[in-house]
């Protein structure tokens, strides 16, 4: 879905395989318990629902990307902002940025209110990761945007917007804490987030990603 490469393309969880039995029957540790700290009930409610009872194994908790985007998107090198689903749900739009990336210490602390910081332009540089549209041959670049469609939305949904939420705030996380590459090995398919870490935006920065009607979407560049 980023690079436009069909043929090699692999399934990515967008709520992680092995987090899928973290229900809220867990110790007060659990990934659903520490974002209730920081998130309100409602919203870490969605999210939930969002896997439980179906599962981490359902098409719209799946999203397809080349091996090298896959690998980037796990480690928390770039994250996908949902902007606009239609009503019909054939159509949503994400948005792309590549994460700054700040670099693991153990002893290290970051302030708690520290804002993760997303530049509309920010470019990896040269030795840095990097991803190409086959379709246009261009780089990707922070702010383009993807547009992902379905013709039958009850039987091939489009990714879930919740769970493209949850994951758009915690990837960024992941790029802050430095985390990311040290606790790869708590996750077993490579999806995603860890679910245990330390610094997290408060709920009023989140409170303006909204679906939009059919009518307020343009044309697919």
């Amino acid at each position: 879905m980023v690079t436009g490469v069909p043929e090699i393309a692999e399934a990515a969880h967008i709520y992680p395989f092995s987090m899928g039995k973290l229900k809220e029957s867990e110790p007060a540790n659990s990934i659903w318990n520490i974002l209730r700290q920081f998130w309100s009930n409602e919203r870490v409610n969605s999210w939930n629902k969002a896997v439980f009872p179906t599962g981490t194994e359902v098409v719209q908790n799946l999203m397809c990307l080349s091996p090298d985007a896959h690998t980037y998107h796990r480690r928390g090198f770039f994250a996908l902002e949902p902007r606009k689903i239609s009503d019909n749900k054939e159509r949503l739009k994400v948005k792309f940025f590549w994460l700054r990336r700040y670099k693991y210490s153990k002893g290290e602390k970051v302030d708690i209110l520290s804002r993760p910081s997303l530049p509309g332009n920010l470019d990896p540089g040269p030795g840095g990761p990097g991803l190409l549209n086959v379709q246009t041959r261009r780089e990707i670049c922070s702010g383009d945007e993807i547009w992902l469609e379905t013709e039958d939305p009850e039987s091939l949904p489009l990714p879930d917007w919740r769970l493209l939420e949850m994951q758009w705030f915690l990837n960024r996380v992941v790029a802050m804490s430095g985390a990311a590459e040290p606790r790869d090995d708590c996750d077993e398919d490579g999806d995603g987030f860890t679910g245990n870490e330390e610094v997290l935006e408060s709920e009023d920065e989140w409170s303006t990603y909204t679906p939009y009607s059919p009518s307020s979407l343009p044309s697919p560049p």
